[in-house]
């Protein structure tokens, strides 16, 4: 069944040469194809023909970005999320060129140019393939640090300290384990996301695992660098294990106020073991950074930093909470933000080799697209404000996302009129029942007034990817604890 599917879809792949597809133009194509690591592959995106993304809830879907009503384990076992409809869809989707379907997010960054920041591109490492190539597993929640810009999804400390919630149900079990024997021998790569993996002992079984079936298989941790014991050790020496090491910042006062519960010091000792650690064996590590509002200023130094310890760097992109977003400050100090970053000069000694040029890459996206981006949004988000601040009323602010959400579905989807319609139908909807949760619960929350800032494609990449009490919760956790708070 498996290899007939596979044939079948490599059938549909030859015949389909399409050089444009919905939103998309043939030059943005052949552009993003140019800039790829693969730029002659016939696949706009790899993922869900390589890849397996499982989360706390024990949702399945090829990415981070594609959990619209995913499959479930155990619901499903692995064997029928991998072969069943859901991910069959969106593979005809794709061959079609066709990111309507649950890839907005990838297909905005294509439509600006913003190449880098494709998710797409993360998954060019892995040919599409009969079996996934690659799984990316959050087992749990479990975590001992309480991240400012973090959530109790991804954090039990939050979970049960800030946000006063009870405990996440386990969704992985010692079956799912056992499930893995089929997949683990076709893997290529394995990746633990958090939580903080070296905490959660299905980790450590699944090693296990590893080990007997496939033990040069490459797995690669996204740690918070605070959890270094013998057993890490242990299963360091044993398995290929690569390190995606976070660290938001390189002041020991600013790194501990955002990662609560974390000791700068030993975390710098930790990250010095890693990179001895990496370098002997060969293995890559990664730092990863979370630019925000008390952090920007140090990106430049960070450039310097990862050259000077010959690894990688990522910056990922924090939506919320929005009092620490970069994204949602003032027209005026985005241009600020924008203006120091971009006049800062790297000497040529500090960008002396392929890695070096790759992390100012990386810099330089982030300057140059990501933030000139935002810059370009406050102002349209500043031009719309018709009205001050403070005589913005919850009617009016209603009206204003009604026009901007419906604005960005027709700009963004390349579909027929009535499939506008509908999709501009659902969004408000959803926002209707989501404000009449909230109402239930806080008879006088200004919901639209609330939210009247996001930008589009923030507020509906949060609408189209959760459920309605889902929305309400977070609204609740992210609005009503900071108008509380001012």
């Amino acid at each position: 069944m498996k290899d007939a599917l596979y044939k079948a879809l490599s059938r549909l792949n030859a015949s389909v040469r399409q050089p444009s597809g919905p939103g998309l133009t043939s030059k943005t194509i052949a552009d993003y194809n140019a800039a790829r690591s693969k730029p002659n592959s016939t696949h706009i995106c790899h993922a869900p023909f390589s890849n397996m993304y499982f989360n706390v809830h024990g949702d399945c879907a090829p990415c981070w970005l594609t959990f619209l009503e995913p499959d479930n384990y155990p619901q499903k076992s692995i064997r029928e999320i991998w072969f069943g409809e859901k991910y069959q869809s969106l593979r005809e989707h794709l061959l079609k060129y066709d990111l309507t379907h649950k890839c907005h997010v990838c297909l905005k960054n294509l439509q600006g140019g913003n190449y880098t920041s494709v998710l797409a591109r993360a998954y060019d490492i892995n040919e599409p393939a009969p079996y996934p190539k690659m799984m990316e597993l959050e087992l749990s929640n479990t975590c001992n640090l309480e991240c400012v810009m973090c959530i109790g999804e991804l954090s039990s400390s939050i979970r049960k300290n800030r946000e006063r919630l009870p405990a996440l149900k386990n969704a992985y079990d010692d079956n799912f384990v056992e499930q893995l024997e089929e997949f683990i021998p076709h893997l290529n790569e394995l990746r633990f996301n958090g939580g903080e993996p070296f905490l959660i002992n299905a980790v450590f079984k699944i090693f296990e695992k590893v080990e007997k079936l496939n033990p040069k298989l490459k797995i690669t941790i996204a740690t918070n660098g605070t959890v270094l014991n013998y057993k890490v050790k242990e299963w360091l020496s044993k398995l290929n294990i690569h390190i995606n090491f976070s660290l938001d910042s390189l002041t020991p006062q600013i790194y501990e106020t955002i990662r609560v519960n974390a000791h700068f010091e030993r975390v710098m000792e930790h990250f010095l073991f890693y990179r001895q650690y990496t370098k002997d064996n060969h293995r890559t590590l990664c730092v990863m950074v979370n630019p925000m509002r008390n952090n920007w200023h140090e990106m430049p130094e960070f450039i310097r930093f990862v050259n000077k310890h010959n690894c990688n760097i990522w910056f990922n992109t924090i939506h919320r909470p929005k009092e620490w977003a970069i994204w949602s400050l003032p027209k005026a100090e985005l241009e600020t933000v924008y203006k120091q970053l971009h006049e800062v000069v790297f000497a040529k000694h500090e960008t002396q080799n392929s890695l070096a040029a790759y992390n100012l890459n990386i810099y330089n996206n982030l300057v140059n697209v990501q933030l000139k981006n935002w810059v370009r949004e406050a102002k349209e988000r500043e031009s719309q404000q018709v009205l001050p601040e403070d005589a913005m009323n919850e009617e009016r602010a209603r009206q204003l996302i009604e026009k901007n959400m419906t604005d960005f579905i027709y700009a963004g989807f390349n579909e027929g009129e009535e499939q506008k319609k509908f999709r501009v139908q659902k969004v408000l909807e959803k926002l209707e029942k989501v404000l009449e949760l909230l109402r239930q619960r806080h008879n006088d929350f200004n919901f639209y007034t609330a939210i009247f800032q996001t930008p589009s494609d923030v507020l509906y990449t949060t609408l189209d990817s959760k459920s309605v009490n889902e929305l309400a919760a977070d609204f609740e956790k992210h609005l009503l604890s900071s108008e509380a708070a001012s």
